[in-house]
């Protein structure tokens, strides 16, 4: 979050909250986990290219779908 703060400007809190957000809408999804080059910690990654989203099996039951 720190990366996009430095180029955008908007604060990390609210960069948090917006990718939350968007995690939920299923509009972007976390592609990988590495070392960040400005903070030394791991960071997430995301992508909002369907191409590149991981397959999410839905564990709900459906009562009305054949098996």
């Amino acid at each position: 979050m720190l990366d996009v703060f430095l180029q955008t400007g908007i604060l990390r809190a609210n960069i948090c909250r917006y990718v939350a957000d968007m995690e939920d809408r299923g509009i972007i999804q976390l592609l990988y986990k590495k070392e960040d080059s400005h903070t030394k910690f791991r960071a997430g990654y995301y992508t909002t290219d369907k191409a590149l989203f991981r397959k999410v099996k839905d564990k709900q039951y459906n009562l009305w779908e054949d098996r």
